[in-house]
C-alpha cells in the first residue's frame, strides 16, 4: 500500500502543474492518438523564399546516415525506415531529413531519399508522422525545395498532405519547443505555398509563432526550458523565421518582423555570452553537443540576417549574470565558470530538467576542466536516470536525496526552487556569487542548500556549501572531471588534476571530510558514453553542515 500512495503522490505531484488546457489534451490525445486528414491538391509554390543562406548544423564528413553516434549506409536502397533494432530517437532523426543539407551525401541519394520515403510511409505511419518529427521534416524539405530549379509534383502533394495533417495535430499536450516546432514548419508552408492552404499554414503558423516566441524567450534572452542545447535549437528557428521574413516582406507587418527582431537579438546576446571559454555552450539539463547549431555559426547567421555583433574581446573580465535564465559567472581570456541558479525550466514543461541546481562546469587554459555529465539519450534507462541525477552533476545532495523528484524520461513531481542567486562584478580581482535552493525541504530535516563561490584572477576558487536545516545529515558533494584528466592524490589533503605529463589544476578539500577519488561516466553527445573520473566529499553531522574545497590552477 505504501508503495501505491508514493506512486500515487508522484503522479499528483507531477499533474498537479500541467496547464488546464496541457492537462485536457493530454486526455483527448490518449483516447484520440492521431487524427486523420482528407488529402488535399497541392497548391502554386513560391521560390527563393529566403533572403541569405540558411545556416548548417553539425554533419558527418563520410558518405552516411549518422545519427546519435551511430551509423548506417547511406545508400537509398538500403535504407530501412523503420529499423527496430535502433532506439526510437535515432528512428526520428532518420525521418527527420536533415542530411538532405549534408554535403557527403550526393545529390541524387537525397533525391531517391524522399521518393523512398513518400512510397514507405502513409499518413499516420509510426515515428515517421510524430507531429514532432513531421515538422522538422516538413522545414527540411522546402530548404531544399527552394535550392531547386523545379520540384516534382509528387513531392508537392506528399508535402502539403504532411502540413495539413500537421495542422490538425499539433503538439497541444507537450508545448515548448515541441509546439514551437511545428508553428514554424506552418510558416514554412504558409510561405512556400501561394493557394488557400497556404494562407491558412501563414496565418496559423505566425499567430503561434508571435504568441510562442514572447512566451517562452525570456527578457534576458534565453529560452525557458533552460537548456543551452535547446536554446540554441530554438534561436536557429528564430532565425530561420526572420530569414523568411526578409526574403519576403510582403507578407508580413514591420511589427511582426520587429517582435523576431527582438526576440533574436537577446537570443544571440545570450549565446554569444553564455558559452564557455572554449567557445561552446554549457552542458546544463539536457544538452550536449552535436545536435544544435554551434554558437559561433548561430552568432555569424544572426551578423547575415540583423547585424548582429558579438561582444568585443575584453581585458577586462565580463561578468555571466542573466537571473530569468538561472545563469552567472564570468569569463576572461581563457577561463570561465558557469553556474546554474535557474528554475528547472517551465512549470508545466520541466521535461529536459536535471538535478543540476548550483552545479557548475569550469574551463582553464581555454579547456573544460569541470565538466556537467551531459546527456546520452532519451530512452527511460539507467543512464538517462543516472545523468538526471543530483550526484551526475558538481552539487551536493543530503542522504542521498534527489534535489527534485524526477523520473521517468522526462517527468518531474516535486522541484527544487532557487533561493536569491546573485553575483558582483569583479573588485580587487574577486568576484563573489552565492544562491541557494530548497529542494530538500521536503526531507525531515527542512533543509536548504546555500552555495557562495569566490572566483579570484589569481586563478583560484573557493567553493562553499552549507546545508541548513534542523536534525542531523550527510551531506555529499560532488566534482565531475573532464574525459582524460588524471586525479591524482598530494600532499596535505589535496589533489592533482592532471592532463598526461602536465598538472592543470589541484583541488583541496577541506580537511573536516572525507574525500575519495571515484569512477563515473559523461557523455558530451548523444550516444556517446566516456569514461571519466571525479572527487566525492562527504560530511556528516549535525545541521547546519559545511563542506568547502578550493580549485586551484597549477603555476
Amino acid at each position: 500500500m505504501n508503495v501505491l500512495l508514493k506512486r500515487l503522490a508522484l503522479y499528483l505531484h507531477t499533474l498537479r502543474w500541467l496547464q488546464l488546457r496541457q492537462l485536457i489534451w493530454q486526455v483527448y490525445r490518449r483516447i484520440r492518438p492521431v487524427i486523420a486528414t482528407p488529402q488535399v491538391s497541392a497548391e502554386a509554390c513560391r521560390q527563393r523564399i529566403a533572403a541569405t543562406g540558411f545556416t548548417l548544423g553539425p554533419q558527418p564528413r563520410q558518405c552516411e546516415l549518422r545519427f546519435l553516434n551511430i551509423s548506417s549506409p547511406a545508400e537509398p536502397e538500403r535504407i530501412d525506415w523503420h529499423p527496430a533494432e535502433r532506439s526510437r530517437l535515432w528512428r526520428y532523426n532518420l525521418h527527420y531529413f536533415d542530411y538532405l543539407h549534408w554535403d557527403s551525401i550526393p545529390e541524387n541519394y537525397k533525391v531517391a531519399y524522399i521518393d523512398s520515403w513518400i512510397a514507405v510511409n502513409p499518413q499516420g505511419t509510426a515515428d515517421a508522422w510524430e507531429p514532432y518529427t513531421l515538422s522538422l521534416r516538413v522545414v527540411n524539405w522546402i530548404k531544399f525545395f527552394n535550392a531547386r530549379r523545379a520540384v516534382p509534383e509528387v513531392w508537392q502533394q506528399s508535402l502539403i498532405n504532411q502540413v495539413y495533417w500537421l495542422q490538425h495535430n499539433l503538439e497541444h499536450h507537450i508545448l515548448a519547443n515541441h509546439y514551437y516546432k511545428n508553428a514554424k514548419a506552418l510558416l514554412f508552408a504558409g510561405v512556400w505555398f501561394e493557394g488557400r492552404h497556404g494562407a491558412e499554414f501563414l496565418r496559423r503558423g505566425l499567430q503561434l509563432l508571435v504568441d510562442q516566441t514572447r512566451e517562452q524567450v525570456l527578457q534576458d534572452g534565453g529560452h525557458y526550458e533552460r537548456s543551452p542545447m535547446y536554446h540554441c535549437i530554438v534561436l536557429e528557428d528564430c532565425l530561420d523565421v526572420l530569414n523568411l521574413m526578409r526574403g519576403s516582406p510582403e507578407l508580413f507587418a514591420d511589427a511582426e518582423v520587429a517582435i523576431f527582431t527582438d526576440a533574436a537579438s537577446r537570443m544571440l546576446r545570450f549565446a554569444d555570452e553564455v558559452r564557455g571559454a572554449d567557445g561552446r555552450i554549457p552542458l546544463f539539463n539536457d544538452a550536449a553537443f552535436g545536435i544544435a547549431a554551434e554558437p559561433a555559426d548561430l552568432l555569424d547567421y544572426g551578423a547575415r540576417l540583423i547585424g548582429f555583433m558579438p561582444s568585443a574581446p575584453s581585458l577586462q573580465p565580463s561578468t555571466i549574470r542573466y537571473p530569468q535564465s538561472g545563469y552567472y559567472g564570468y569569463r576572461h581570456h581563457n577561463d570561465s565558470l558557469i553556474i546554474d541558479c535557474g528554475n528547472l525550466g517551465p512549470d508545466y514543461q520541466p521535461g529536459h530538467a536535471h538535478c543540476d541546481m548550483l552545479s557548475f562546469e569550469l574551463c582553464i587554459d581555454g579547456r573544460r576542466i569541470v565538466v556537467d555529465s551531459g546527456v546520452h539519450g532519451y530512452d527511460d534507462d539507467e543512464t538517462r536516470h543516472y545523468l538526471r541525477s543530483t550526484a551526475a552533476h558538481n552539487t551536493v545532495t543530503l542522504d542521498n536525496a534527489e534535489q527534485s523528484e524526477i523520473w521517468g524520461t522526462f517527468r518531474v513531481a516535486r522541484r527544487a526552487r532557487p533561493l536569491n542567486p546573485g553575483i558582483t562584478d569583479f573588485l580587487e580581482g574577486t568576484q563573489t556569487f552565492s544562491g541557494g535552493h530548497d529542494g530538500f525541504c521536503r526531507l525531515p530535516q527542512r533543509a536548504r542548500h546555500w552555495r557562495t563561490v569566490v572566483s579570484n584572477l589569481a586563478g583560484h576558487w573557493d567553493i562553499v556549501d552549507e546545508v541548513r536545516g534542523k536534525g542531523a545529515g550527510v551531506v555529499h558533494a560532488y566534482l565531475h572531471f573532464a574525459p582524460g584528466l588524471v586525479v591524482r592524490p598530494v600532499r596535505e589533503h589535496g589533489y592533482a588534476i592532471v592532463r598526461g605529463n602536465t598538472v592543470l589544476a589541484h583541488v583541496w578539500p577541506d580537511k573536516g571530510c572525507d574525500t575519495e577519488i571515484v569512477d563515473c561516466y559523461v557523455a558530451f553527445e548523444f550516444g556517446r558514453r566516456e569514461n571519466a573520473v571525479g572527487l566525492h566529499m562527504l560530511r556528516r553531522g549535525k545541521l547546519p553542515l559545511r563542506l568547502s574545497y578550493r580549485i586551484e590552477k597549477a603555476d
